[in-house]
């Protein structure tokens, strides 16, 4: 590592570390946050988003008890006052760059961890993460090895990730692939992504779009891959030979010459994504994009008739 990269990774390492201790107590928050005493109810937090007078610290202390709603198992908590505050303040550019590094660290060991039984913490982190790539895209903060970061541990936990429950009406949203895939798409919407952290991308979504034959999609799954893998298809530079192998790799165990359960799962899955892949291209500005991916993904869809 060069003298450059060690100043700014040490001081990274102290501005952390004083966040850290600044707000040691509401990192360790339980969820839903208390303020002054009082538990915070999701329209109080909301107001708070609504008022530009209420000092930034406030947001910053109190997004750590957000944080820890996302691991809840009730919906309200996890969905309602957790992401979708967090999501809000975020877009509103409430949280500074230090709060986000430190809540893009909890969730980062989360992506990388054993997942846990109920399932629900590592896909809503892979959610909130979305939106810290977002911030990211938006108004740049991070810095290329902070980004490559998230990347690498984004497909990597995409690619190996097996829960595919998506929703109950009871326990709401766990939606793992399609979170990783929104993730993944941030980045790519980014113009930072080079063509090998394209690749990268693609091939962690493709690994999921048959969902290795374990159960056909039926939330929107195939769509939300589709999209990441056409921005992920913007930044790769690859020729429509490279686009059709990579297809052909993506859909070859749903080949066969019988038919059982399992190989309808897949075809199902493989249409669920080549249509809106082929309709977002279909739609694609870069004429140049629409001229390497379309006939291959033509092709693709044919060959499953």
């Amino acid at each position: 590592m060069g003298l450059v990269a060690q100043g700014w990774l040490l001081g990274r390492t102290w501005a952390c570390m004083s966040l850290v201790m600044a707000f040691a107590g509401q990192a360790a928050a339980d969820c839903p946050p208390v303020w002054n005493g009082q538990v915070q109810q999701a329209a109080q937090l909301r107001a708070w988003g609504q008022d530009a007078a209420l000092p930034p610290a406030q947001f910053q202390r109190v997004a750590f008890a957000l944080a820890d709603c996302l691991s809840s198992p009730d919906p309200a908590l996890r969905d309602e006052l957790g992401f979708e505050l967090l999501s809000a303040w975020m877009r509103a550019g409430r949280l500074t760059p230090q709060t986000l590094r430190l809540l893009s660290d909890r969730w980062l060991a989360v992506l990388k961890a054993p997942p846990d039984e109920a399932g629900f913490h590592a896909p809503f982190a892979a959610l909130a993460l979305s939106e810290v790539a977002r911030v990211d895209r938006v108004q740049p903060y991070l810095q290329p090895p902070e980004r490559d970061a998230l990347l690498g541990a984004a497909a990597a936990w995409l690619r190996q990730w097996r829960d595919y429950r998506a929703h109950d009406d009871r326990e709401g949203w766990r939606h793992g692939v399609a979170h990783g895939a929104d993730l993944l798409m941030q980045l790519a919407l980014n113009p930072a992504m080079d063509p090998e952290g394209a690749a990268l991308a693609l091939a962690s979504l493709g690994a999921q779009v048959l969902a290795q034959g374990q159960v056909a999609y039926q939330h929107g799954e195939g769509e939300r891959l589709a999209r990441a893998a056409r921005c992920a298809l913007g930044r790769s530079a690859w020729s429509g030979a490279q686009v059709q192998a990579w297809l052909q790799a993506v859909l070859l165990p749903a080949r066969g010459s019988t038919w059982d359960e399992r190989r309808l799962r897949q075809v199902h899955n493989a249409r669920q994504f080549l249509w809106p892949l082929y309709v977002g291209l279909q739609e694609q500005p870069d004429a140049g994009l629409r001229e390497r991916a379309l006939p291959a993904v033509r092709q693709a869809l044919a060959s499953l008739d």
